[in-house]
């Protein structure tokens, strides 16, 4: 896949840290049907998630040197170049967790952590231009920030991913703003006075037919239902983690 038709900013990848990868597999697999592509040592035997014929995500273990921290889904947006990402984000009130890397002809992949310390991976396409299937089941469908400074995340997305703002909600109960907006809509960003001075983070929507059956599927394979399903005008959803503690969102979509 060479030729990458998401515009900058948009969600191009999503990817799992997990403690055991031989459980994480495990479990993916048996609640969504997933098959894995193993990279090899070169490339820190880091995994290519495929949902049928597609490539949805990656997944890696954690090696020695990382730093701790729970298991959790990383969002990546997509930059045409991504020092100049790193450059806004520290211009903004942003820092570098992880600076540019080559993977090999694939593209180049790092990590900022946004000036409400939320972590955010970004992608620059080279041969393969990032996840091949979105709104289905099997596959992410929607991708949000939890942020405890809202006004100053939609500055940091709109400066440093050319994000476009559209505010769907702007009460004291509810505030919520889109990346483009009604059908256009790529990812959200939601105020979250909960976390106090807490970092924000993201939070990823995976695709199932059946939210409740899905729901039970996980249980099942030993993961939470940390929110049971419930209806939404977007969809039939509901909150989880794996059987790590890595937290997620299924939430209804059409199959494949």
């Amino acid at each position: 896949m060479s030729e990458n038709t998401i515009p900058p900013g948009r969600p191009i990848w999503i990817d799992l840290t997990t403690t055991d990868i031989d459980k994480a597999r495990a479990f993916y697999g048996d609640v969504f049907g997933w098959t894995f592509e193993d990279q090899g040592a070169d490339f820190g035997n880091y995994n290519m998630i495929k949902s049928g014929d597609a490539f949805i995500g990656g997944m890696m273990g954690r090696v020695p040197d990382m730093p701790a921290g729970p298991d959790v889904w990383t969002v990546y947006l997509h930059t045409p170049d991504a020092q100049a990402t790193c450059d806004k984000a520290t211009a903004h009130g942003g820092s570098v967790m992880v600076p540019p890397m080559q993977v090999g002809g694939s593209g180049t992949m790092g990590v900022i952590v946004d000036s409400a310390q939320c972590a955010t991976g970004f992608w620059q396409p080279g041969d393969f231009g990032g996840t091949e299937r979105m709104a289905v089941a099997g596959a992410p469908c929607w991708f949000e920030i939890f942020t405890p400074a809202y006004a100053t995340s939609l500055d940091f997305y709109r400066d440093v991913f050319a994000w476009t703002i559209a505010p769907m909600s702007d009460t004291d109960d509810f505030r919520y703003a889109t990346d483009g907006a009604d059908d256009a809509a790529a990812a959200g960003i939601m105020e979250a006075t909960f976390l106090g001075d807490g970092p924000g983070f993201w939070r990823t929507y995976l695709g199932a037919v059946d939210v409740d059956a899905t729901a039970a599927s996980i249980v099942a394979a030993g993961g939470t239902v940390v929110e049971a399903p419930q209806d939404s005008p977007y969809g039939r959803f509901a909150v989880v983690t794996d059987d790590q503690g890595a937290g997620f969102l299924i939430v209804q979509a059409p199959a494949a």
